[in-house]
């Protein structure tokens, strides 16, 4: 081996593991804030048409779309985030992202870019946030002298999840004993 195969050896060692410390996340704005999600989870961006109201769900499912011959349930990401709520109908673009086979558009103020965020950049998240919020979330990291947040899609889905039953078991009728001595 010569020299030049050791040093490349090397270069490719210490990029390999650059690219097991970084993650890419695409960046979102939602009520001014920039948070970011895995990319692996996002399968598309559109611009939502038509939605239709689902009856009893829980404030954070805005409904049900078409997504190319596919119903998926659209949420509300601001509020699914407590965030302050954006009006009926402000939100028209959409997140496409798939999660334990089903797909769901989360509904958001703007689209941005694809960012690379090193593990030597990840931070606490800072002591202003909701602690809600940091539930939601996998992590922050530094970003353009601000903070991203990562959006921990598994634990924010199985909150709208929780609160989609709930909302059921409580709009189911009562059991009465009616008839029951007839």
């Amino acid at each position: 081996m010569t020299s030049f195969d050791i040093a490349d050896y090397s270069y490719s060692r210490k990029r390999a593991a650059a690219a097991v410390a970084q993650s890419r996340h695409f960046t979102i704005k939602l009520r001014g804030q920039a948070i970011g999600i895995p990319v692996d989870c996002v399968k598309t961006i559109f611009h939502l048409d038509n939605l239709t109201r689902v009856p009893l769900a829980p404030r954070e499912v805005a409904g049900l779309t078409n997504l190319r011959g596919r119903i998926v349930t659209a949420l509300y990401l601001d509020r699914c985030l407590w965030l302050d709520a954006a009006a009926e109908g402000e939100h028209t673009l959409a997140v496409g992202v798939e999660h334990g086979g089903e797909e769901y558009a989360l509904l958001v103020d703007g689209a941005e870019d694809v960012v690379a965020s090193n593990e030597a950049d990840r931070i606490a998240c800072p002591g202003h946030i909701d602690p809600r919020l940091s539930e939601m979330m996998a992590g922050c990291y530094r970003y353009n002298d601000e903070f991203l947040s990562i959006l921990d899609v598994d634990a924010m889905l199985r909150r709208v999840a929780k609160l989609s039953e709930a909302a059921l078991r409580n709009a189911r009728p009562a059991k009465s004993n009616k008839g029951a001595n007839s």
